[in-house]
């Protein structure tokens, strides 16, 4: 959070750090029938708290996850559309080759968004329809976040920013052991110079460990191996 935070401050941005009390935002009744979801009623509560901000303050909002990290404090990202979203290079094993694949998508863990934005506002009502008329037992935690983007993005483009990347516990493993194939398969697809980056904790402990997390921040350097020729 404190690379974030120091970013903002370089940028000449406000920043406002929240907590639990985000959930607050969300409807009684979805709270209620989410009190198990996690991942998912933080989905929704983001999106009501940037458009409550957004009414309150208009101009532009940024959200970003607490799990990231800043890797290029001097990356200005260019706002010039109602709504951006990071993009993922997100690496893979590919069980039909026993080789890698790689998905690039939109992800929800920075997003921006303009005041009198139409995209925001569908946002939060396709997201509440969808969890009111489900079974959420069911549902993965990305099914309003990053997998509801995905869709609407297949359909009408989104404005991405690939520089702001999500983790897959495939390059974490080998950022913190030793670059294998993994990353070697990242450099030959191009994959971006990242300069935010979501660390994807939901994963910890499942596939990869609090120990190896805290070295990628402990150790920027660790990085320099998915850009270096």
């Amino acid at each position: 959070m404190e690379s974030v935070r120091s970013w903002t401050a370089r940028q000449g941005w406000s920043y406002q750090f929240i907590g639990d009390e985000i959930f607050d935002l969300v409807a009684p009744d979805l709270r209620v029938k989410l009190r198990d979801r996690m991942p998912i009623l933080a989905d929704i509560a983001r999106l009501e708290l940037v458009q409550q901000h957004l009414d309150r303050e208009g101009g532009q909002a940024l959200w970003i996850d607490a799990d990231s990290l800043v890797l290029n404090p001097h990356w200005s990202p260019v706002f010039d559309s109602p709504a951006s979203f990071g993009q993922e290079f997100w690496v893979q094993e590919d069980p039909d080759s026993n080789g890698w694949r790689h998905f690039q998508t939109p992800h929800n863990a920075f997003m921006s968004f303009s005041a009198g934005s139409p995209i925001l506002p569908f946002l939060r009502y396709a997201a509440t329809n969808l969890l009111e008329r489900v079974d959420t037992e069911n549902l993965a935690p990305q099914f309003v976040g990053p997998k509801l983007l995905k869709a609407l993005h297949n359909l009408c483009p989104f404005t991405l920013h690939e520089q702001a990347g999500a983790l897959s516990p495939a390059l974490a493993i080998e950022l913190v052991t030793e670059p294998g194939t993994a990353v070697e398969y990242y450099r030959d697809k191009c994959g971006p110079a990242l300069s935010v980056v979501n660390l994807c904790q939901s994963l910890v402990g499942s596939q990869v460990s609090a120990a190896a997390i805290s070295d990628l921040i402990d150790q920027p350097q660790r990085w320099l191996v998915l850009s270096s020729g």
